[in-house]
């Protein structure tokens, strides 16, 4: 196939993705379900629901650049790093509508349902530890000084309209292809570009 998806290709390419790992022993791949929108046909996506955790207690600034400039303030609606308690975390695979590519969406919340700051995201166990090395924070994005977009941004969901974090996919199609050069016959699946997807975004995601 193509480095990128149409949205037949992409909602054929996650459903036989979830049919063929539903009983993967890899944790990455197993535990997804395709949802629908609810009135609109052709906005369908991945989603599962897993449990992480808060990494060993460390300063964010060992990992990244804060924008001083910027206040970060506790309204009391967002969950506070302090909490023992585990974190839910939602994440979605969708269809890029610029790129054509899948992306990779997701929330966390607290035991009280309130979402993560971007410093305490970058605190859990969702992203490897190194990921965020030499990048600059601000309260809606991770970016690295050399990149001309974002490594991880704010956002709306694009089927459900809620407020989300995603990974730029703008280097989505050549990592992908990347991978998949070697294997003429099996690029030409969508399902195996899928699968070649998550293991390029579990370079930066504990897809645990």
């Amino acid at each position: 196939m193509t480095a990128t998806f149409t949205r037949q290709q992409f909602d054929e390419a996650c459903r036989e993705f979830i049919y063929t790992h539903q009983s993967s022993s890899e944790a990455r791949l197993s535990g997804w379900s395709w949802k629908e929108h609810h009135t609109l046909p052709g906005f369908g996506y991945m989603h599962r629901i897993i449990t992480l955790n808060w990494r060993h207690p460390t300063s964010v600034d060992a990992f990244l650049e804060i924008d001083d400039s910027l206040d970060i303030v506790d309204d009391g609606t967002t969950a506070s790093h302090d909490s023992p308690d585990s974190l839910t975390c939602h994440q979605y695979v969708v269809l890029s509508a610029t790129f054509r590519v899948p992306a990779f969406y997701f929330s966390i919340h607290g035991s009280s349902g309130s979402p993560l700051q971007l410093t305490d995201i970058m605190q859990t166990s969702l992203l490897r530890e190194d990921v965020c090395e030499g990048t600059v924070a601000t309260t809606f994005a991770v970016s690295h000084p050399a990149t001309n977009f974002p490594l991880l941004s704010q956002g709306e969901h694009p089927t459900l309209g809620t407020p989300c974090w995603y990974f730029h996919p703008c280097e989505t199609a050549s990592a992908v292809q990347e991978i998949l050069k070697e294997s003429e016959e099996n690029s030409r699946r969508p399902l195996s570009w899928i699968e070649a997807w998550f293991t390029v975004l579990s370079t930066a995601v504990d897809m645990q």
